[in-house]
């Protein structure tokens, strides 16, 4: 594609991205965790702006929670809503989310956002402080499973109003997706971020996002059979992990190591800068304690525009770095 000559109309973001060939290595944002709530369509473009979130959503920001819209479940109870939230455990390294699902009533959803925010507690296993959260009436909120009891799920952007690419390709990523196995829930979700590497999923409780996909990747990654080298080139990184550089490693670690690397309980330190460069040491913990500590370089190769879709890049408000591990190698 010549990107001066194309017209606005096939400026699909997803698609500049791809004839850049752009990597989305670092690209998954780090959060401490994440509410996803049983919304029913449509969302706005900011989802922080929907009635029934607005009243918790700086509440739950400031506690570096970021909310996700969830497409309500069609054989789930018209009565009560699910929320599902994943908060990084105060534990050493990442290994993933300690995950809760609720059930909240469906016309109570914005007052059991609001208590939940109200009881958020890091310093709570789990995150949340039940006593905290019972002294505010709790607003019908009932805990309905825990831990490896609560799912793993498979959130797929389908924000149309958000972005063109991920309304489309999302939408048809997610209604061709077949079931995922017992205990793997998939679901419609609201604008994760990088809408220029659609269709984007983002895994939980693992805290993996992902770009570029199609069918056989997503079902490849989900149940861990498609080769972990060619997996590594859709990772967008671990949004359990702090900064782009530490999930540009991660991957190259995921690539390296095998599925198993994310297992792990994983920190990504920055031990050096030097111009464009940095160096992050990655420490891995296997459940049977052994550890394997790697160094990865990590290069910041150029500035990228971030276009709204339909625009041309020399339009974009924004830009970010492309990422790329020069070496890993073991410390």
């Amino acid at each position: 594609m010549d990107l001066l000559d194309a017209t606005p109309s096939s400026l699909r973001c997803a698609d500049v991205a791809r004839a850049e060939s752009l990597a989305p290595a670092g690209t998954a944002g780090s959060y401490r965790g994440f509410v996803a709530v049983e919304l029913p369509l449509p969302w706005p473009r900011e989802l922080t702006e929907h009635p029934l979130v607005a009243p918790a959503a700086g509440a739950l920001e400031a506690a570096g929670l970021r909310v996700q819209a969830l497409v309500p479940d069609p054989d789930g109870p018209d009565a009560r809503r699910q929320v599902l939230t994943f908060v990084r455990p105060d534990r050493g390294g990442f290994g993933g989310y300690d995950a809760t699902r609720w059930t909240v009533p469906s016309d109570a959803v914005d007052a059991a956002l609001s208590a939940l925010a109200r009881s958020f507690d890091p310093a709570v296993a789990g995150g949340w402080d039940l006593t905290a959260l019972a002294a505010t009436g709790a607003a019908g909120a009932v805990v309905a499973a825990t831990g490896a009891d609560a799912g793993r799920h498979v959130l797929i952007c389908t924000h149309g109003v958000r972005d063109t690419c991920c309304g489309s390709l999302g939408t048809r990523l997610a209604a061709a997706l077949p079931g995922l196995g017992a205990g793997i829930h998939r679901w419609r979700t609201s604008h994760t971020g990088g809408h220029r590497f659609a269709p984007t999923a983002l895994v939980l409780p693992e805290g993996t996002a992902w770009a570029f996909l199609d069918l056989d990747v997503l079902v490849g990654i989900v149940d861990r059979t498609f080769d972990p080298a060619h997996a590594a080139a859709h990772y967008r990184g671990c949004t359990g992990l702090h900064g782009p550089e530490a999930q540009a490693a991660d991957g190259a670690a995921l690539a390296a190591v095998g599925w198993s690397w994310l297992d792990r309980a994983r920190t990504g330190t920055v031990v050096a800068r030097d111009g464009a460069r940095t160096r992050v040491r990655l420490e891995g913990r296997h459940p049977d304690g052994t550890v394997t500590v790697l160094d990865a370089d990590v290069e910041a190769v150029r500035m990228v525009p971030v276009p709204d879709c339909g625009r041309p890049p020399a339009e974009a408000r924004k830009a970010a770095p492309e990422l790329v591990v020069r070496s890993l190698t073991v410390a």
